[in-house]
C-alpha cells in the first residue's frame, strides 16, 4: 500500500510532506486511539521494560502531536522532540531535501518546536502504553556558556510526563551545539542534568540518555564515552545525522544540514562497533541512523545495540517497516 502512496508524497515539498504525515498520524490517533506495542523481543534497559526493540527516533514528532497515531505502527518506544525551553521557528525554509537516488535526507530544521509548555500539555496523561522519551536541547539564542540551564529547565518540566530523557548535543543545525560534545565540555552539560534529575526524584529513577554525532574520530568518541561512563549516564544513542557528504549522487547533495538515511548506514554501524568494543557492556547503546530495512536493524542488534530507532527508513520503506523489524528480531 505504501508504495502506491509514496510517489504522491514525494511529489510534495519535503517539509510539506513531513507536516502532512504528522497531521495524518495525529488524526489517526484521535480516531482510533493508541495501541499497545507489537510483542517482540523484550528488552530491559535502565529500569524500563520495552515490549520490542524498535523505537521512533526524535525529530519526526517534534511537538508530541501524534504519539497515539505513531503508536498504531507498533513501536516499543517513541521519542518526541527535540524540545527547547522557548518556542522557536528554526531555520529559514527550504530546510529539508530528499536525496532520492541515495535514499537519504538532508535537514537543517534547527530545533523548530512549540516549546516546553506546549509539549508538556500534550503529554499530560498520554495514553501510550509503550516507553515514551523526550529529546531536549537548547535554544538557538542561548550562549553555550549558559546551555546547561536550558537542558536543566527542560529536564525539570518533562520529568513528570515521560519515561526517559535524551540530552541532544549532536544536532549540526544549531550553531555551536556540537562544540558541547567533546569529552570535557559534555560533562558541563550532562552533570547538571543528572544532578537536577536526582534532586527531582520520582518513585522510579528517570533514565538519562545522551545522543551523539557520528562524526567523531574513533579516539575522540572513546573519550566522550568514557566521560559519560564517569557520569553514570544511563545510555548512549548513536548516532545523530552527519555533515559528511562522500559518495552522494542526488542533486541536493551539496545542501547544508544533517544527512540521514542510507548514506549514514556504514558510519553509524562503525560508531556502534567502536562504542560496543570500548564499553564492553558497561553502558547500553541505542542505535539509530541509516536503518532502512529489517536486516539493518537485525545487524545493529547483533553488533551490540540494545534498541534501535528509525526515522528516514519510514519515509523510504513505509510504516510496515516497524512490523518487519519486530518479526525479524524476535
Amino acid at each position: 500500500m505504501y508504495q502506491l502512496i509514496r510517489p504522491g508524497l514525494f511529489a510534495l515539498d519535503p517539509e510539506r510532506a513531513h507536516d502532512w504525515t504528522v497531521g495524518s498520524m495525529r488524526r489517526l490517533g484521535q480516531m482510533l486511539g493508541p495501541r499497545y506495542p507489537l510483542p517482540g523481543r523484550s528488552v530491559s534497559l535502565a529500569g524500563l521494560q520495552f515490549d520490542n526493540p524498535i523505537g521512533l527516533a526524535a525529530g519526526l514528532d517534534k511537538n508530541a502531536e501524534a504519539v497515539s497515531g505513531f503508536s498504531r505502527l507498533g513501536f516499543g518506544h517513541i521519542e518526541v522532540g527535540t524540545v527547547t525551553p522557548k518556542p522557536q521557528p528554526g531555520n529559514p525554509k527550504p530546510r529539508v531535501f530528499r536525496l532520492t537516488d541515495d535514499w537519504g535526507l538532508i535537514n537543517r530544521f534547527g530545533f523548530n518546536n512549540d516549546g516546553l509548555d506546549a509539549l508538556v500539555r500534550r503529554l499530560n496523561n498520554h495514553p501510550f502504553a509503550g516507553v515514551l522519551g523526550v529529546n531536549i536541547g537548547k535554544n538557538k539564542d542561548t550562549p553555550n556558556a549558559s546551555a546547561a540551564n536550558d537542558y536543566v529547565s527542560c529536564l525539570k518540566a518533562v520529568s513528570p510526563v515521560c519515561d526517559y530523557v535524551t540530552v541532544n548535543v549532536s544536532s549540526p543545525n544549531t550553531p555551536g551545539l556540537r562544540d558541547l560534545a567533546d569529552a570535557k565540555r559534555i560533562i558541563e552539560i550532562v552533570k547538571p542534568v543528572l544532578d537536577a534529575r536526582d534532586l527531582n526524584r520520582r518513585r522510579q529513577r528517570l533514565p538519562i540518555f545522551v545522543k551523539l554525532a557520528p562524526d567523531f574520530a574513533d579516539h575522540d568518541l572513546e573519550q566522550v564515552l568514557e566521560a559519560l561512563l564517569e557520569l553514570s549516564v544511563d545510555g548512549v544513542i548513536l548516532t545523530n545525522t552527519t555533515v559528511q557528504r562522500q559518495g552522494l549522487q542526488s542533486h541536493a547533495r551539496h545542501e547544508t544540514g544533517g544527512l540521514s538515511g542510507r548514506p549514514l548506514t556504514k558510519q553509524s554501524e562503525h560508531c556502534l562497533r567502536i562504542a560496543d568494543a570500548h564499553l564492553s557492556g558497561r553502558m547500553p547503546i541505542i542505535s539509530v541512523g541509516g536503518i532502512m530495512t529489517a536486516d539493518d536493524a537485525q545487524t545493529r542488534l547483533a553488533l551490540g545495540a540494545s534498541l534501535v530507532q528509525i526515522y528516514t527508513g519510514l519515509i523510504y520503506t513505509g510504516p510496515g517497516l516497524v512490523k518487519q523489524i519486530v518479526e525479524k528480531t524476535r
